[in-house]
C-alpha cells in the first residue's frame, strides 16, 4: 500500500500517537517511511545519513515489540540518528542500542484546563492581549481563510534567514492540513494581519490538544499579536475540554541537569552554536516568547518543561548535526 500522508495520518498517527507534538510533522512530503508489523518509523536521507524525526509510532505498548521495530530498522539502515526524541525513547535507544542521547532543547506543555493569564510572568502576554483589544483587532478561528501569502512573505523578510523557510524540524504550509485549526487576527478594517495554524496532537486515539506550528504576522503590528492569538486559542480549546497546548521546540535551550547518557562534548558545541549562531536563528527570542506562558515555580499545575533529544552513535556527531541544520534550511 502506498504510504500517502492521508494513510499515515489515518492508520498510524490517530490510533497510535502517544501525545507527541511532532507526529503531524512526519507527514511532510520529503519523509520516507519504514512500515513494520509493530509500527512505523519516519525518516529522511541527507548526505548519506538517515535522520528519524520524532519517536516511532508503536502499535503495541510492550517493550519487546518496540525493541524489535527499532532493531529491524537499524538492520536495514546505517548511519542513523534520531531527531527530537522524547526522554523515554532516548533512554530506550541508549540502554538497548548503545546510543548517546543528548539534549538539543526543550518543549513547553501547557495544561489548558489549569492555565490562567494571571501572574507576574505573564505580564507581557496581558499587555499584548489588551493592546490588541484597544486597537479593535478581532481574533477568530477561520478555517476558510487562505489569504496567507502576503503576510507570510512580509514576515519572512523580517527574519534573520529571510531567503529560506525552515522545514523538517518545523513543517511548512501547506502540505496536509486535515485536522488543523486556523486562528486569524484582523485589523479594524477587516484585513488579515496575523495567523497561527495549530496541528493536532493525538493520544489513545483521540485529539487531546494542539501545537501552534505555523505562525506569521504583519511587521506593522509590534505588540506581540502571537500572544493574543494563543490566548484566544487556549480559551476555545479549554471550552472544548482539550488537555494540552504544546508550544513546540525551543532549540538549543539546555537544562543544567545533564544525564549520564548525554555527550558532554556535543552539549558544549551546541551551547557555542547558541551563543555565536544568532544570525542563523533567534534561539533566545523564541525561548523568551514561550517561557512567558508557564511559571512552574508559582503555578506547577499549569504546565511542564520537558527535554528533547538527539540520539546519535558517534560521541561527537558534528557531521550529522551540520546535516540536520542543512536539512532544516538553517544553514
Amino acid at each position: 500500500m502506498e504510504m500517502t500522508a492521508s494513510h499515515v495520518f489515518k492508520n498510524y498517527i490517530k490510533p497510535y500517537s502517544e501525545g507527541s507534538c511532532m507526529h503531524y510533522s512526519i507527514l511532510q512530503p520529503q519523509m520516507q517511511y519504514f512500515q513494520h508489523e509493530y509500527g512505523l518509523i519516519s525518516f529522511i536521507k541527507k548526505y548519506g545519513c538517515y535522520f528519524v524525526l520524532s519517536d516511532p509510532l508503536f502499535k503495541l505498548p510492550e517493550k519487546e515489540s518496540r525493541i524489535i521495530l527499532i532493531r529491524d530498522f537499524l538492520r536495514k539502515y546505517n548511519r542513523v540518528s534520531f531527531v527530537q526524541a522524547s526522554k523515554e525513547f532516548a533512554e530506550l535507544l541508549h540502554f538497548e542500542f548503545g546510543y548517546f542521547s543528548t539534549q538539543i532543547g526543550n518543549e513547553r506543555l501547557i495544561n489548558i484546563q489549569e492555565w490562567e493569564i494571571s501572574g507576574k510572568r505573564k505580564q507581557v502576554i496581558r499587555t499584548s492581549y489588551n493592546q490588541a483589544a484597544k486597537k479593535n483587532i478581532k481574533i477568530i478561528e477561520n478555517p476558510h481563510e487562505n489569504d496567507f501569502e502576503a503576510i507570510s512573505s512580509k514576515w519572512l523578510n523580517t527574519r534573520r534567514v529571510s531567503k529560506k523557510e525552515l522545514n523538517f524540524l518545523v513543517r511548512i504550509h501547506p502540505y496536509f492540513e486535515k485536522g488543523t485549526r486556523t486562528f486569524c487576527a484582523y485589523d479594524s478594517e477587516g484585513d488579515l494581519i496575523a495567523y497561527i495554524i495549530f496541528d493536532p496532537i493525538f493520544e489513545n486515539g483521540s485529539c487531546v490538544g494542539y501545537i501552534p506550528d505555523i505562525s506569521r504576522s504583519s511587521p506593522s503590528f509590534k505588540q506581540g499579536i502571537y500572544y493574543a492569538i494563543i490566548v484566544e486559542a487556549i480559551k476555545k480549546f479549554k471550552m472544548e475540554g482539550l488537555q494540552y497546548l504544546n508550544l513546540g521546540l525551543s532549540p538549543l535551550i539546555l537544562s543544567d541537569d545533564s544525564k549520564s547518557y548525554e555527550c558532554g562534548k556535543l552539549r558544549y558545541v551546541l551551547k557555542l552554536v547558541r551563543r555565536y549562531g544568532k544570525n542563523w536563528y533567534n534561539y533566545n527570542g523564541i525561548n523568551y516568547t514561550k517561557s512567558r506562558f508557564i511559571d512552574e515555580s508559582a503555578k506547577p499545575n499549569e504546565g511542564v518543561t520537558s527535554p528533547v533529544f538527539l540520539c546519535h552513535k558517534k560521541s561527537l556527531p558534528l557531521f550529522q548535526v551540520t546535516a540536520i541544520f542543512r536539512a532544516s534550511n538553517v544553514i
